[in-house]
C-alpha cells in the first residue's frame, strides 16, 4: 500500500460540498420558482441568489480537485485503471441508475391514476438512452434545451463521467512535465471553445454550458490545486505568504459582484465568455484558503456538523432534488414549480423536507454500503514504487514531496 494513500476525511472539503449543493437547492427551490414583482422586498431578496446556479462549478473544482488528487496518488499503481473505475461506478451509477429506473415509473402511475397533470413534465425530454450513456449533455446541446423528466441537473453528471474517461488516461501516459502542460492548455482553451461557439451560435448558449471541453477549466483547475497542494514548495508559499490571499480574494470577489449585478444568467454573453471561469478561479481560490488557513473563520464554518451532514449526502441530495420538487408540483399543482402563494411554498418545503430524508436514507442504507464494497478494491504496488513513491508525484511541479498534507489530509476514492 502506498504510505501517501490513506482514508481519512476532509471536514472542510465536505463542509464546500454542504455549500456547493446548499446553493444548487437554493437556486431550483427559491430563486427560480419564486414570482416576485419588480422593485418589492421578495425581488430583492431573490436577486442576492442569483449566483447560486453556480455550486455546479463548486462541485467541478472540487471534483477536479479530489479525484486528480487520488489518480495522482495511485498513478504508479498496478491496477490502476481497475481500481479508480470499480470505486467510481459504486460511487456514482447504482444510484442514479435507480432514479432512472423508477422516475418514468411514477410519472406513468401520476398519469394512469389521473391525478395532476404531467404532460409538461414529461415533454420535450431527451430519449432515455441518453440518460443510461451518460450522453445527455449531447442532446442538451444539440436541442438548446435541458429536456424533461426533472432530469436537468443530469448534465453535470455527463460532464464529470467524460472527464472521468480522459483524466486517467492522460495521467498514466503522459510525462510529468506534459501531463501539467496538458492541464495549463484545457484550463485556457475551455473559454475560447466557449467564445468560438458563441461566434458561430450566437442563439444557441446550451453547447457552452453543457459540453465537457467547455466546462473543464472549472475541473482541471481543482486538478491544479491538488498538484499544488502536493508540492512542499508551493504549499508553503500559499501558507506562508502574507499577499496571495489578501490581494486575490478581493480582486476575485469584486468581479463575483460584478457579474452577479450585471451577467449573473448563465446564459448572458459574457458569463459563457469569461464568467465560467472567473467563477472557477473564484472557488479554487476559496478552496485554497480552506485547506491552507485552517484556524480561519470560513475553515471553521466549513467544519460545521451541519454543513458536513449536507455534504455527505451531497450526491443524494443533487439526484433526488429535481424529481420530488417537480413531482410534487405536477401531483398538487398540474404545473411547473412556482411559488405564487403560502401553499406553495409549504409544497417546496415539503419536497426540500423529503429529498433530505430520502438522500439520508439513500446514503445510510444504499450509498454507503456499496461505496464500501467498491473499496475493497485497493491499490497494489510494486515493491520498487512503495520505495520511491514519495518522489513520483512532485515531478509535476518540480519540488520534492512532504507528507505534511498527502499523508494526513487525503479523501477516499
Amino acid at each position: 500500500m502506498n504510505p501517501t494513500l490513506t482514508t481519512r476525511r476532509i471536514p472542510e472539503l465536505d463542509g464546500l460540498r454542504g455549500v456547493a449543493i446548499g446553493m444548487v437547492v437554493i437556486w431550483h427551490y427559491f430563486v427560480t420558482s419564486t414570482i416576485a414583482q419588480p422593485a418589492t422586498p421578495l425581488f430583492y431578496a431573490r436577486a442576492l441568489g442569483r449566483l447560486t446556479w453556480t455550486g455546479v462549478d463548486l462541485f467541478f473544482v472540487l471534483s477536479g480537485f479530489l479525484i486528480g488528487g487520488i489518480l495522482l496518488d495511485a498513478r504508479a499503481a498496478k491496477n490502476y485503471f481497475q481500481v479508480f473505475y470499480t470505486r467510481r461506478f459504486f460511487r456514482i451509477v447504482p444510484i442514479y441508475f435507480a432514479v432512472l429506473i423508477f422516475l418514468p415509473d411514477l410519472t406513468t402511475f401520476g398519469l394512469w391514476a389521473h391525478h395532476g397533470d404531467f404532460t409538461w413534465f414529461l415533454g420535450s425530454s431527451a430519449p432515455l438512452y441518453t440518460y443510461w450513456t451518460f450522453i445527455q449533455n449531447f442532446w442538451m446541446a444539440h436541442a438548446g434545451n435541458f429536456g424533461g423528466y426533472g432530469l436537468w441537473m443530469t448534465w453535470s453528471l455527463a460532464v464529470e463521467e467524460q472527464f472521468y474517461l480522459t483524466l486517467p488516461l492522460l495521467l498514466r501516459v503522459l510525462s510529468p512535465r506534459w501531463f501539467i502542460r496538458c492541464v495549463l492548455l484545457g484550463i485556457c482553451t475551455a473559454p475560447i471553445l466557449r467564445v468560438t461557439l458563441h461566434f458561430f451560435r450566437p442563439d444557441n448558449w446550451m453547447p457552452s454550458f453543457v459540453l465537457m471541453p467547455c466546462r473543464a477549466d472549472a475541473l482541471l483547475l481543482g486538478v491544479l490545486a491538488a498538484i499544488l497542494m502536493r508540492d512542499v514548495r508551493w504549499r508553503e508559499r500559499i501558507e506562508r505568504s502574507k499577499f496571495f490571499f489578501p490581494i486575490l480574494v478581493p480582486v476575485f470577489s469584486a468581479g463575483v459582484v460584478f457579474l452577479g449585478l450585471e451577467s449573473w444568467a448563465p446564459e448572458s454573453p459574457l458569463m459563457g465568455k469569461a464568467g465560467y471561469t472567473w467563477l472557477a478561479l473564484s472557488y479554487t481560490l476559496l478552496l485554497l484558503y480552506a485547506l491552507t488557513r485552517p484556524n480561519s473563520l470560513m475553515s471553521r464554518a466549513l467544519r460545521s456538523k451541519c454543513l458536513g451532514w449536507l455534504g455527505l449526502i451531497a450526491y443524494g441530495t443533487y439526484l433526488f432534488h429535481q424529481p420530488i420538487q417537480w413531482l410534487l408540483f405536477a401531483y398538487f399543482w398540474g404545473g411547473a414549480p412556482a411559488i405564487t402563494s403560502g401553499y406553495r411554498l409549504i409544497t417546496t418545503l415539503a419536497a426540500l423536507f423529503l429529498t433530505l430524508v430520502i438522500a439520508r436514507l439513500s446514503w445510510r442504507f444504499f450509498e454507503g454500503p456499496l461505496i464500501r464494497f467498491g473499496h475493497r478494491s485497493d491499490y497494489r504496488f510494486t515493491e520498487s514504487t512503495e520505495t520511491t513513491s514519495s518522489q513520483s508525484t512532485p515531478e509535476l511541479v518540480g519540488a520534492p514531496i512532504g507528507s505534511s498534507f498527502t499523508a494526513t489530509r487525503q479523501t477516499p476514492g
